[in-house]
């Protein structure tokens, strides 16, 4: 079934690690569609005398088509490297915009009206989009029904593969389990092993029963029995825990359902997700929507 994914792509070189990422991450690409986009700022404030109309309007054209020139060749760059990786011209397509609402919102709009399976960001450019995750901003973005995950590629590295989910039989995380099994379904060289660090108020009997629900997930989109393990970690800290397993298993991603701070899970985006978009390195970091939109 295909996918189709919408990479930001911003001034900076580093935010085309969006589009180094799937391009490692997806080996059968013949089912994978991509966007890339380009979401520019809007001119800054010229300072001319009121009478000068003509010149305020003449430096502000120049200044636009400046803008889409540069965008249009980082938007070109990346679309070269993803044809050169495999994927089919036929499949890409780039678009540039000015911001309306400001970066972050400006793509959540994009993503939503466009329904794309996820929202795919460099980890860098993250100094564009941060305002998704800093503190009085996130609860805002947070309560908004958002339809599609949100990737965030951080220096991903060559040569990693597998995707390490966290489950707390929270919703979330079955939705997240749910969106990798829709992923990665088609891509046999892609195994998944669904994790868990319990702490004393949670008996056995009732974190196995947290792996069945993320199983049932991704048996139901295809994933096959035997590209899917369990495994139980230990640890105070989940986010370190995550990480260190990540590094030694070496992952291409580490899958969490988004809670929020206050949400029943273990996992919230105000604490072990938030430690991770700072310090996970090598690996691409997949977090919920608020209400996931799978096709069926």
């Amino acid at each position: 079934m295909e996918k189709h994914l919408l990479l930001a792509v911003g001034d900076d070189q580093s935010s085309l690690q969006a589009v180094r990422f799937v391009s490692h991450f997806f080996v059968q690409k013949h089912a994978v569609r991509l966007t890339l986009l380009y979401v520019a700022p809007q001119p800054p404030a010229v300072y001319l005398d009121d009478r000068d109309v003509y010149h305020r309007k003449r430096w502000t054209e120049d200044w636009k088509r400046g803008q889409e020139h540069r965008a249009q060749e980082l938007l070109d760059q990346g679309k070269a490297a993803l044809v050169d990786s495999g994927f089919s011209a036929k499949l890409l397509s780039t678009k540039f915009i000015f911001s309306q609402y400001g970066s972050a919102k400006d793509l959540i709009q994009e993503c939503a009206k466009g329904s794309f399976d996820a929202l795919v960001l460099g980890r860098r450019g993250l100094s564009r989009f941060e305002e998704l995750f800093v503190d009085s901003v996130t609860k805002r973005i947070m309560n908004e029904e958002l339809s599609f995950p949100i990737w965030v590629c951080q220096r991903p590295e060559r040569g990693r593969k597998n995707i390490l989910v966290a489950v707390d039989g929270s919703e979330p995380c079955v939705q997240i389990a749910d969106h990798v099994g829709f992923i990665v379904a088609d891509q046999p060289e892609q195994s998944v092993v669904l994790v868990h660090i319990p702490n004393s108020q949670v008996p056995e009997s009732e974190y196995q029963g947290f792996f069945e629900h993320a199983l049932a997930s991704l048996l139901e989109n295809g994933v096959s029995r035997e590209r899917i393990q369990t495994k139980v970690l230990s640890g105070s800290s989940p986010a370190l825990a995550l990480q260190q397993e990540a590094d030694t298993g070496r992952y291409a991603v580490v899958a969490l359902g988004r809670t929020g701070a206050s949400g029943p899970g273990f996992f919230s985006m105000g604490s072990v997700s938030r430690t991770l978009l700072a310090k996970l390195e090598g690996a691409a970091l997949w977090v919920s929507p608020s209400v996931c939109r799978l096709k069926s």
